[in-house]
């Protein structure tokens, strides 16, 4: 071990400067730039599949009205009946105001199920609805406000 000269004061206290080591302030900023990019990526990721999925629940919802439609259609049931109440469904969840239109004989039915889409707030007053083909095949529509990027592949 080498020995100070006595000229030189707090050798040891230069020598322990000298070895020192850690990060300097770029370094750190660095770092805490690079972690600011990804939680922004992330979190607008995160947006999305949160919406994909919420809209995702409202085709889902909206489904469900599909098998006691064709129910009451293939029983021969009157106009009054398709309604919400007449299908045994509710006629609102959380997120869906439901209407129910008549089937059209031997043709298409337009919005024959209707969500009205609700508490959603970048969703607000859009709507999903289902179309019923003669043919008894359903066709999903959204109306214009809602996002390709949000709607599940049956509606796109």
């Amino acid at each position: 071990m080498r020995l100070c000269q006595p000229a030189i004061q707090n050798c040891h206290l230069r020598r322990r400067i000298a070895t020192q080591s850690g990060y300097t302030l770029i370094e750190l900023m660095i770092a805490i730039a690079i972690i600011g990019i990804l939680a922004a990526t992330a979190t607008v990721s995160y947006q999305v599949q949160l919406r994909k999925t919420q809209v995702m629940t409202v085709y889902q919802e909206i489904n469900h009205f599909r098998l006691p439609y064709q129910i009451l259609m293939d029983d021969g049931a009157g106009v009054t009946d398709f309604s919400p109440r007449g299908l045994n469904m509710p006629a609102q969840t959380k997120y869906c105001q439901f209407t129910v239109a008549p089937p059209i004989a031997g043709s298409t039915t337009p919005n024959a199920i209707i969500c009205t889409i609700q508490n959603l707030s970048y969703l607000q007053g859009q709507s999903l609805s289902l179309d019923r083909a003669a043919d008894g095949s359903w066709q999903c529509r959204p109306s214009a406000g809602i996002p390709k990027a949000y709607l599940p592949k049956e509606c796109q």
